[in-house]
């Protein structure tokens, strides 16, 4: 009998999708277990859809091109030939970070102090 290695856990993280056009159907798949924990239809009013997921997932859309990917706040842009009825693979955050976020070069200027107000005589 041989052992199968177990993939490594993965930390969990949040994938969040907007749409740029109406009636844009999604589907997010999580690649090591096979589970579906999103799917739906978007279109430009509704609110962002925030998914959580562990391990690496693919996204499966009718119009992939239309879609705005964020994963833990990051946005996540879609390859320019990816369009159609296609799916993106989102990478897991265990193996690949978060790109860090912007962060200020200067230090912060100190605020000026707030003129005192004159005492009622």
């Amino acid at each position: 009998m041989v052992a199968v290695p177990a993939p490594p856990a993965s930390r969990p993280h949040q994938i969040t999708l907007t749409s740029v056009k109406s009636g844009v159907r999604y589907q997010v798949i999580e690649q090591n277990t096979g589970e579906v924990p999103g799917l739906g239809v978007l279109s430009p009013r509704d609110k962002p859809v925030v998914i959580n997921v562990k391990g690496p997932s693919e996204l499966r859309s009718s119009a992939v091109e239309h879609l705005r990917v964020q994963i833990d706040g990051i946005p996540f842009p879609i390859p320019a030939h990816v369009t159609g009825a296609m799916f993106v693979a989102l990478p897991d955050t265990f193996t690949t970070p978060p790109a860090p976020k912007a962060s200020a070069s200067a230090p912060a200027a100190p605020k000026a102090p707030a003129p005192q107000s004159k005492k009622g005589r």
